[in-house]
């Protein structure tokens, strides 16, 4: 094992100067093909970090992944809002970057001349993991924190729906006027870009369909099936839209209902790791004090409160 070590660092050395001359040879045929990217979103601090070894090489990582893989990944950041702001391959070669640099991280750590206990090497590599899975982590607080404002805003276009269908405006028209009366949120984005591709010549229903698998969330989704499902039977959408916009402000009565009820069974844990051993110490102490004063109480403790 100890000549295995002494070689470590030469192999980290090779491996290094490799990975540098490959991105050397990459960022040389690269900088003619320079495109601009004027379309991008802010992307997130961690890509910001590691940008210039991402983009090195996530033209070539996206050529090693199978088009599921990619698919599957397209759709979790478009889910998030963030397609516009990091590409597939482009977050799939972040996470082996990051894999790479905590890596790193934990050799310098594990190799530092201190007496370290099994405990603290343990947690040293655990960090590795932590790198590759950070970016997954970060994304599904993405989506997490996108769903709760589209469940938040979703009712309150409905409402704008209704109200201009019923004033006599079409459909088209009507989402118009209620996603310019919308404040700044992934509903007004989404379904922005809706309406530029109705008007583009996208058919409706496809054009719904196209929206139900970006945002990927429940009520988009039953939003979606209800408008197709009217247009194919002739229903009456505006009947539609009042109805879904009662189904979804009961949706979120009933959620705010269950996180009120699960309050008091999350606040348990706390009081019982934190409040109760408190209680119990200043009730023992009191005990123990009035056991002491009626002599009911072993020398040793009578010694030990001396």
């Amino acid at each position: 094992m100890a000549f295995i070590m002494q070689y470590v660092p030469v192999l980290l050395l090779s491996s290094s100067l490799g990975i540098g001359a490959f991105a050397l040879v990459n960022l040389f045929l690269k900088t003619r093909a320079k495109s601009k990217e004027d379309w991008r979103d802010p992307p997130p601090l961690i890509f910001k970090i590691f940008k210039p070894v991402v983009r090195l090489f996530a033209s070539d990582v996206r050529g090693a992944m199978p088009h599921t893989f990619y698919t599957r990944i397209n759709n979790r950041l478009s889910t998030g809002g963030m397609n516009y702001a990091i590409l597939a391959e482009e977050f799939f070669t972040l996470k082996l970057v990051c894999l790479a640099a905590m890596c790193f991280v934990s050799y310098f750590l594990f190799t530092m001349p201190s007496e370290q206990g099994a405990e603290v090497k343990l947690v040293i590599v655990a960090l590795i993991p932590l790198g590759f899975f950070y970016p997954d982590i970060w994304l599904n607080d993405k989506i997490a924190r996108r769903r709760a404002r589209v469940a938040k805003e979703f009712p309150f276009l409905l409402d704008l729906l209704v109200l201009s269908m019923r004033a006599g405006l079409n459909y088209s028209t009507s989402l118009g006027q209620a996603i310019s009366n919308l404040p700044e949120g992934p509903v007004k984005e989404e379904f922005g870009k809706l309406l530029r591709e109705i008007r583009a010549g996208k058919v409706r229903r496809q054009a719904l369909l196209d929206l139900a698998a970006r945002m990927d969330t429940k009520s988009i989704n039953n939003f979606v099936a209800a408008i197709n499902q009217a247009e194919e039977t002739g229903g009456e959408i505006v009947e539609v839209l009042t109805l879904q916009a009662e189904q979804r402000r009961s949706e979120r009565f009933n959620e705010a209902e269950e996180a009120a009820n699960k309050a008091p069974v999350k606040m348990l844990l706390p009081l019982v790791l934190f409040l109760f051993p408190i209680i119990f110490m200043l009730i023992g102490f009191v005990l123990v004090v009035k056991l002491a004063e009626t002599n009911f109480l072993p020398q040793f403790m009578m010694d030990l409160l001396v």
